[in-house]
């Protein structure tokens, strides 16, 4: 992303153009824009759901070089 995150999906069987499409799609969408950090987590994972059938937690996390990560972890259950 512009902002510097980087968004990664764990134990999300999305393939990375897929995943890729959706975020693209989602920052329109939404009005969410290329800011990452203000994105709304429940708004994210509620479109995750709808679009992929998967439900999903959304972490942000700093990556072992100070970059920030938007993780996507599924739900179990």
């Amino acid at each position: 992303m512009p902002d510097g995150t980087e968004i990664v999906g764990v134990g999300v069987q999305v393939e990375t153009e897929r995943l890729r499409e959706f975020v693209m799609r989602f920052m329109s969408a939404a009005g969410a824009g290329w800011n990452a950090s203000q994105w709304s987590d429940t708004l994210f994972g509620s479109a995750f759901e709808e679009r992929f059938g998967v439900k999903v937690q959304v972490h942000r996390e700093s990556g072992p070089d100070g970059h920030r990560v938007f993780a996507i972890r599924t739900l179990s259950g």
